[in-house]
């Protein structure tokens, strides 16, 4: 009989399972795809042992003589430098194996379990440990020693190794969604191939369709005599960054369901399927199930975008990050201006570490490049720094009454640029975004501007 060709990057497995032939058999099957092994006959066995031995991958059977193995997988996946659980079970269970997912399992294998179908796991894991282990300059932007940013981390880690599960990522505006988004797929199999992003808000949705799945010849007024490839096509063996996945209209919903479903898609004006291998993280600052009960976001969409979540802490929530988010964030300012920079004074720390920060991260990027261009060079004090926003300004006359008397109005003032203007266009915006409890479509309708300009605007504002 020929040996089965060994895996790619050799791995620490440790297979528990209760009964005695599985585990034997595992275990040559395993070593003999060239592993170490180690070996344990109950769930308690496997956390000391995972503790102890630090494996890379735990293959968790589900029944065990103390306990399931789903009891057994909360204390596996949080050790730190959590292994990758694979659940193993003689039982064809989906809501089994999607209460695992969701608990951090890597993967869920059914009993027997078949040589080339484990190869392909434990191929798979060592790729994104390998991955993970080279880093990149944009995960390492994930910045901060926090408990919630350890556990940031730690999340990123189970879904990286998750090979096209999709994935929802929740969070304020400005708290770091997309570089969340980035470390999943620099940390996964997948880092090889390209990441694409698309904000959903910022184009219109006569555009949207056309930009996801591109477009055949003369599909519409203005297309490219050749047609043109959309975004899942130069996502391909990759990953697809859906931001914003709240803005995006009825229609569209379906038709990115039935991508999920099947697979495939259509360009606009074909009618030939074209298969995709594009693995799909979605974004979003909204709450969804909100929307859903509103009969704006579809339910079955909802759920399988969010198989696997992830929730961003906002700023405030990890106060102890700020002062290293900021020397972060002052190196690279002196980098991009070719200055010197002594560091922040501990006043000015004092002052970035009692603000609210609504804007979160981004908003705290901001004042610090204000800081450093306005300290020019040297140690930054708290007078280089903006003083805070007030919470909750009362609205100026002027925006009040821009805000009510249409879109025209509010089209002239987002077009100025005069600094005398700043405060009431911002005003102006934040107020529309509450009238419309957040919904952006709604905003631009209320502000006369098209999404793209909005989104500008609250970019720009830290909103």
């Amino acid at each position: 009989m020929t040996a089965a060709p060994r895996t790619e990057t050799p791995l620490r497995v440790l297979i528990a399972d209760d009964d005695p032939r599985v585990r034997e058999g595992l275990v040559a099957i395993v070593e003999g795809l060239g592993h170490a092994t180690d070996s344990a006959a109950t769930g308690r066995q496997a956390v000391d042992r995972a503790t102890d031995g630090r494996p890379d991958v735990v293959l968790l059977d589900h029944a065990m003589p103390d306990g399931t193995g789903l009891e057994v997988l909360p204390e596996l996946v949080a050790l730190e430098d959590a292994p990758a659980v694979v659940m193993v079970t003689g039982l064809a269970d989906v809501e089994s194996a999607v209460t695992a997912m969701r608990a951090g399992a890597a993967d869920f294998l059914e009993k027997p379990v078949r040589l080339e179908v484990l190869r392909e796991v434990l191929d798979r894991v060592g790729r994104s440990r390998a991955a993970r282990a080279g880093g990149s300059a944009d995960s390492r932007a994930i910045v901060g020693d926090s408990p919630e940013v350890r556990r940031l981390h730690q999340q990123i880690g189970w879904v990286a190794e998750t090979p096209r599960t999709t994935v929802l990522i929740t969070g304020e505006s400005g708290s770091g969604k997309e570089l969340v988004a980035r470390a999943i797929h620099e940390r996964s199999a997948r880092a090889a191939g390209p990441f694409v992003a698309l904000n959903c808000a910022a184009l219109a949705d006569s555009m949207l369709e056309a930009e996801l799945f591109g477009y055949e010849p003369g599909a519409f007024t203005g297309a490219l005599p050749k047609g043109r490839d959309g975004l899942f096509a130069a996502a391909e063996g990759g990953t697809l960054l859906l931001d914003e996945i709240g803005e995006l209209a009825p229609e569209l919903q379906a038709k990115l369901l039935r991508v999920l479903q099947e697979r495939s898609y259509r360009r606009v004006g074909g009618h030939r399927d074209i298969p995709t291998d594009v693995r799909i993280l979605a974004s979003t600052n909204r709450d969804l199930a909100a929307m859903i009960d509103e009969g704006r976001f579809r339910e079955d969409l909802y759920y399988r975008l969010n198989v696997l979540s992830i929730v961003v802490p906002p700023l405030r929530e990890r106060r102890g990050d700020v002062a290293l988010l900021a020397e972060h964030f002052l190196a690279q300012c002196a980098r991009e201006f070719g200055r010197d920079y002594g560091g922040f004074d501990e006043s000015a720390l004092a002052s970035l570490r009692d603000r609210a920060w609504p804007g979160n991260v981004r908003e705290l990027r901001n004042a610090v490049e204000r800081a450093a261009l306005t300290a020019g060079e040297g140690v930054v004090r708290a007078e280089h720094l903006e003083p805070a926003a007030a919470p909750d300004p009362e609205p100026a006359p002027e925006a009040e009454r821009m805000l009510t008397t249409g879109g025209e109005r509010a089209r002239y003032l987002l077009g100025l640029e005069s600094l005398d203007w700043r405060a009431a266009e911002e005003l102006l915006v934040r107020r529309a975004l509450s009238e419309a409890a957040g919904n952006r479509s709604e905003t631009a309708r209320l502000l006369g501007v098209n999404r793209a300009t909005l989104y500008n605007k609250l970019k720009a504002y830290g909103i």
